[in-house]
C-alpha cells in the first residue's frame, strides 16, 4: 500500500487508486460489457433523457466518441433514441427497460463482487470509505456540469 508523501500527492494518488479500484471492481464482478458502457447507461438514468453532447460533456469525451458508445448501447437494446420536443435538430437518448433491468443486475453484480473485497474490513474501515464515497460523490455532483 502506498502512502500520500506530500499534500500535492493527494490529487493524483486519489486519482489513481480510484481507477484501479473501478477496474478491480469490474473485473469481480464479470459484468460482460465495458464500464464505460454501464457508467453511461447509470449517467442516462441518473440524470433523465440526454442529448449526445450532455453525454459527452458528462462523460468527458469527444461527441464521436459519444455517438459510437451509443450506438453500441442501442444496438444492444439499453437505450434508445427520440426526438427532442425542443429542438427538431437533436434527439434524446433515454433507458429501455432493459438497459435499467440490466442496470441494475449489474449493480447487483457489482456488490456481490466488491462486497467479497470489503467484508473482511472492520466497522471503523467501512464507515470510512462509506464517508469517503459521499464525499467524492459530493464533489462530483457539484462538479459535473
Amino acid at each position: 500500500m502506498t502512502s500520500v508523501d506530500a499534500p500535492g500527492d493527494l490529487p493524483q494518488h486519489l486519482a489513481l487508486v480510484c481507477s484501479q479500484f473501478s477496474r478491480l471492481a469490474a473485473r469481480r464482478s464479470e459484468v460482460g460489457v465495458g464500464t464505460v458502457s454501464w457508467r453511461v447507461v447509470a449517467t442516462i438514468e441518473r440524470h433523465g433523457p440526454l442529448r449526445l453532447s450532455e453525454i459527452a460533456d458528462r462523460e468527458r469525451v469527444s461527441r464521436p466518441t459519444a455517438t459510437t458508445v451509443i450506438k453500441r448501447l442501442e444496438e444492444e437494446g439499453l437505450v434508445r433514441r427520440e426526438p427532442d420536443p425542443t429542438d427538431s435538430r437533436s434527439s434524446l437518448v433515454s433507458t429501455t427497460e432493459q438497459g435499467t433491468g440490466q442496470l441494475t443486475a449489474w449493480r447487483s453484480q457489482l456488490a456481490t463482487g466488491v462486497g467479497g473485497l470489503l467484508e473482511p474490513l472492520p466497522a471503523e474501515d467501512i464507515a470510512t470509505l462509506e464517508r469517503a464515497a459521499e464525499i467524492l460523490a459530493g464533489l462530483v455532483d457539484s462538479h459535473d456540469g
